[in-house]
């Protein structure tokens, strides 16, 4: 079997109205995703659909013993960075030490509130303003010099979002962890890799795939087509140089950028989808960030996966409650065993 692969898990709700009971058996799917052994959990930061996160997150952990849980990702513009360290500080407290933040530059999050996403200075100064506030309640932010009271915290987890390869090398100098959202390829993982490396820290790596998991294969593979024309998306949107993307595709990759339309976004057949079937870029996304099928089909490409010499992996779980806790259910008992 070879070297073993760790999994993390995002979840994403997708009920437009989130009831009692939705929160109980978000509680329950931290228990499961505990019992099953993963090394992290997450909930994406976006008020794009109104949906909180922080609540979900705080939800999610009180069903975890184990797990590291935290928001994956947030961005530098969402929140005021004591906002962020407050919420850190909690959820590590509440959690026993097993709090982490994942933050990236911001996509749908920061755009359906007008603004672009950040810089990378941004983005830095936010991570040490934030990592300050935690370790003596004094930080600095945008010239902003903020304060917080409660006495000094230890260090929490704080994982960085990269898909470019300037981002890469920051995520490897100031991140503890990199979300590597480039693509699970051999040549890109390998490219990805020494990318990171180059930032000096050691950072670990983990890979973002977007996947998709049921008993009919084809229905998983429908189903994974939104996500897929999401992170096409923001991972091309500053072009297709320096990202190991074969020629043939520029041209239908840089029509797909400028026609992406952010109201559709993460839509189940909606016209993202349709754009990128229609501009023929849907089988490069699969084989590119796809993990989309059936327990046997997810098994082989789990294989793949290591073969490219990935050791970790963040897997998505997206849809209503019930799908989640199946598809969860499905990877734990029926793909899990065989490939750790």
């Amino acid at each position: 079997m070879g070297e073993p692969v760790e999994f993390a898990m995002q979840f994403t709700v997708t009920e437009p109205v989130f009831t009692r009971a939705h929160a109980d058996e978000l509680i329950e799917l931290g228990r499961m995703a505990d019992g099953y052994g993963l090394h992290s959990i997450g909930i994406g930061d976006t008020g794009f659909r109104l949906s909180d996160a922080v609540s979900r997150t705080t939800l999610l952990a009180l069903g975890t013993t184990r797990a590291l849980v935290g928001l994956r990702p947030t961005n530098p513009w969402t929140r005021d960075p004591q906002i962020a360290a407050a919420f850190l500080a909690t959820l590590d407290s509440m959690t026993g030490g097993r709090a982490f933040m994942e933050i990236a530059t911001g996509d749908s999050a920061v755009r359906s509130i007008g603004r672009k996403p950040a810089t990378r200075a941004r983005l830095t100064e936010y991570v040490a303003c934030v990592r300050d506030l935690l370790a003596n309640g004094r930080g600095s932010f945008q010239g902003r010099e903020i304060r917080a009271y409660g006495g000094a915290r230890p260090p929490v987890r704080i994982s960085i979002g990269a898909e470019g390869p300037r981002m890469l090398e920051l995520a490897g100098e100031i991140g503890d962890a990199v979300s590597i959202g480039t693509g699970v390829t051999a040549e890109v993982v390998s490219w990805s890799l020494d990318r990171v490396a180059r930032g000096g820290r050691g950072a670990e790596p983990w890979f973002t795939v977007r996947s998709a998991l049921d008993d009919d294969r084809e229905a998983a593979r429908a189903q994974v087509r939104a996500s897929l024309a999401s992170i096409l998306h923001h991972s091309m949107r500053h072009g297709v140089e320096d990202r190991l993307v074969p020629e043939e595709f520029h041209a239908a990759i840089r029509d797909y950028v400028r026609g992406y339309t952010l109201a559709e976004h993460q839509s189940t057949g909606g016209a993202n989808e349709r754009l990128m079937e229609r501009l023929g870029l849907t089988g490069f996304a699969m084989q590119r960030w796809g993990l989309a099928g059936d327990a046997a089909d997810w098994i082989e490409r789990i294989g793949e996966l290591r073969a490219n010499g990935i050791r970790r992996i963040w897997l998505a779980n997206r849809g209503r409650m019930p799908q989640l806790k199946r598809m969860l259910r499905t990877f734990g008992e029926d793909v899990l065993p065989r490939v750790r």
